[in-house]
């Protein structure tokens, strides 16, 4: 499979609404926080892409395809965790994720001097499970039914790797 070239990029103002389109299609809002399961609240959202510690959109062909970054930042711990959303679904399964969590990992280790980056997923999503993996998070545990989806309840995986577990020639 040849690389899709991407850039990833400081988030602007439509970035939010493109968001919120991804956030309204039930297909990928499934696998994401429960906050946005139900209703969406556009200033929460613009709050969150443009004004989080650290946030870089994904884009593809000058196109806005979804968003990745480090939150729940705890300085003293020198910790943060990892998200990824790629909403635009014709670019799912290509390489795009696993080379964006290359990026924003390699860079939180060696710009923002982290220790430790965690991460999340609900236990269905084993595209998410994967491209963590391929980078060499580990599984810490579960929180066993956590969340409500697809009319049953599913475990959140916990994930994590340390500065010294990354592979910088990935």
């Amino acid at each position: 499979m040849d690389k899709i070239l991407f850039d990833l990029r400081a988030p602007v103002n439509d970035d939010v609404k493109e968001y919120i389109k991804f956030l309204a299609d039930p297909e990928v809002s499934i696998w994401l926080e429960d906050e946005v399961q139900d209703s969406i609240n556009f200033i929460n959202i613009e709050n969150y892409i443009l004004n989080g510690w650290f946030r870089w959109s994904i884009e593809l062909n000058k196109k806005f395809i979804g968003l990745s970054g480090l939150d729940l930042v705890d300085l003293k711990k020198n910790v943060a965790r990892f998200f990824i959303v790629i909403g635009e679904k014709k670019y799912w399964g290509k390489g795009i994720g696993s080379e964006v969590i290359k990026k924003v990992v390699k860079h939180g280790f060696e710009k923002l001097n982290l220790r430790k980056i965690s991460s999340d997923f609900l236990s269905p999503n084993e595209a998410v499970k994967i491209i963590h993996q391929k980078v060499g998070f580990k599984i810490d545990g579960a929180i066993r039914k956590e969340s409500f989806r697809n009319e049953k309840w599913v475990d959140r995986i916990i994930l994590s790797i340390f500065k010294n577990e990354f592979d910088y020639n990935l």
